[in-house]
């Protein structure tokens, strides 16, 4: 690096000379410094670039399949917040993992983790909507027989966006292999309510996916508006609701 001295100050690059400006000082420097493919990959000094580069890429990858294996869901409104949110919660779930050395850690091992675990059980898919909140009301979910029951529950303490006549609960069990990327989705009949059900609990249950996996259920809110026979659904942020229930093996 060199600074240029002449009356006429440059800016860009001549040969193979850079011309340019920092802080205040016009200065030259020969091109081509700085990172560069090769040296990312052949460089000592690059090894914390290749092993974080390679980390990433793992996280982006499996946040892209898990987001799609919740589309029926999360695909009826738009997030533009929750991709970054989703590649935070899975590097934290990959910075969990003790067993692969840097460059290789997973997220399936940080899953594996009681802190893991918690931390996906509390992350906000679906933030201006939280399920437990809207409802009120006591869950109890069962691996053994794919049903979820619900308890304590008052249709009165439920807050109805303006113009919804209905609500609709749908129980979703997941099975994700975090190693394949490969997963299935089983879903229950959605159960409809009026403002005026009066049940006070009921359970909800599913078919077992046919693919290998960890265990992931969540629970799944919409809200609608009932013109004759049809339902219409609302899309707004506080009528699409899902948070994960339990997640097993």
């Amino acid at each position: 690096m060199a600074k240029q001295t002449g009356v006429i100050k440059l800016k860009g690059t001549i040969g193979d000379i850079n011309f340019y400006n920092r802080e205040g000082e016009n200065l030259a420097r020969k091109a081509g410094g700085g990172f560069n493919g090769e040296h990312i990959k052949t460089k000592e000094s690059m090894a914390r670039v290749r092993e974080n580069a390679g980390e990433f890429g793992h996280c982006s990858a499996v946040k892209k399949q898990f987001k799609r294996s919740l589309n029926p869901f999360l695909c009826v409104r738009k997030d533009g917040e929750l991709h970054g949110r989703m590649v935070q919660l899975f590097t934290k779930l990959k910075d969990l993992d003790s067993v692969n050395s840097r460059g290789d850690r997973r997220v399936k091992r940080g899953l594996e983790t009681a802190k893991g675990q918690q931390l996906l059980r509390d992350f906000a898919f679906t933030p201006s909507c939280s399920i437990a909140e809207v409802l009120a009301c006591s869950f109890n979910y069962e691996f053994e027989s794919r049903t979820l029951r619900v308890t304590n529950f008052d249709i009165k303490n439920v807050a109805f966006p303006a113009g919804a006549t209905h609500m609709a609960l749908t129980l979703g069990l997941l099975h994700f292999d975090f190693d394949t990327l490969a997963y299935g989705l089983k879903c229950s009949t959605p159960l409809y309510m009026d403002k005026d059900h009066s049940a006070t609990q009921f359970d909800l249950s599913t078919e077992l996916p046919d693919v290998a996996g960890t265990a992931i259920a969540v629970l799944g809110l919409k809200f609608y508006q009932k013109v004759e026979n049809t339902y219409y659904l609302f899309k707004s942020a506080n009528a699409v609701g899902m948070d994960v229930l339990r997640i097993g093996g």
